[in-house]
């Protein structure tokens, strides 16, 4: 497989949390009604709830009504994970899929990532305990000659373990304060033997912070960190490629009603001591929608820019929160 090729594989594997999903992979929403990453008005109170039978808890994310939490908000589908913590007590799954293409001069590449699987659960007003798995990659590479034949490459990816703190609550008073939260959490060598598994243990960090600037547009952003090992098969000589991988993002979102959330971010992918240091940038946009407080649809599609770009990215994925 091609360099660049690897490039956009590597944008969606490589960040196992948001995202780094995020792709995900996923991430920040609308403004004062707090879509996935939206600063919130000020720390979140905590209601006192009426028990309830198991019945009612798994039906209970397909009421309509009004959650004394507020809407869900999720990780996904942005490559910038959310500002925001899940409320303490809650349980939220994530979940989805990524096609990913790239076409150069000698190969054409592409990729299908599946489930994308995050649980997160509030265990504290200001933390939440947080998985996250990327999960199969069947990944296709053929050369571009009549009658070449394809390749195909399946496995397990890694999966992040970790917690995210909320730093600071958002402030209707003091708007130029902004809603942070932090992840701090290692990337565990569940892939095993696979060629998408790193077989070492690689901290992750990321600061993610949000302004809402009027009631219904929000601008985010996150910039993180890890140590990454990569496995690189192809070629004459294979080796692992061991690098510190920085990333940087910012977005913007819009709401126009409580249910419906537009989003376009760019976002870098950074390198030191790899074998291929370029820089590798990033765009694309998507829709959330909220039947339900506590559900959510997502959509997006984006693509590579610059002079190390991959060429097209989409997905497509469903949140719930009990």
């Amino acid at each position: 497989m091609g360099r660049p090729a690897r490039c956009i594989i590597l944008a969606v594997l490589a960040l196992s949390g948001a995202r780094w999903g995020a792709a995900q992979e996923p991430g920040a929403r609308a403004p004062d009604e707090p879509a996935a990453n939206a600063p919130s008005a000020g720390p979140p109170s905590s209601p006192r709830r009426e028990p309830r039978s198991f019945h009612d808890w798994l039906l209970g994310p397909l009421s309509g009504k009004e959650d004394p939490d507020g809407p869900i908000n999720t990780d996904r589908p942005s490559f910038t994970p959310a500002n925001t913590v899940v409320p303490k007590g809650r349980l939220q799954i994530e979940s989805g899929f990524s096609f990913t293409h790239d076409r150069t001069s000698t190969s054409s590449t592409g990729a299908y990532v599946y489930p994308e699987l995050a649980v997160r659960v509030g265990i504290a007003r200001r933390v939440e305990f947080r998985t996250y798995w990327l999960g199969e990659t069947d990944m296709f590479s053929r050369p571009n000659r009549p009658g070449a034949p394809t390749q195909i490459t399946r496995g397990a990816s890694d999966m992040e373990v970790g917690f995210k703190t909320q730093l600071l609550f958002g402030d209707d008073e003091k708007r130029w304060r902004p809603t942070t939260a932090l992840i701090t959490s290692v990337i565990a060598p569940t892939g095993g033997n696979s060629p998408f598994g790193s077989q070492s243990v690689s901290p992750f960090v990321a600061l993610l912070y949000g302004w809402s600037l009027t009631k219904h547009l929000t601008l985010a952003g996150g910039t993180g960190e890890v140590s990454s090992r990569r496995r690189i098969l192809g070629g004459p000589n294979p080796h692992s490629d061991n690098f510190e991988q920085f990333f940087q993002s910012a977005l913007l979102f819009y709401s126009p009603n409580e249910r419906l959330t537009l989003y376009h971010e760019w976002y870098a992918l950074m390198y030191t001591n790899a074998d291929d240091d370029r820089p590798l940038h990033n765009m694309d946009s998507g829709v959330l929608y909220r039947p339900t407080p506590n559900t959510q649809l997502d959509l997006r599609a984006g693509f590579g820019v610059g002079d190390r770009p991959g060429d097209f990215i989409t997905g497509a994925g469903f949140s719930v929160r009990f």
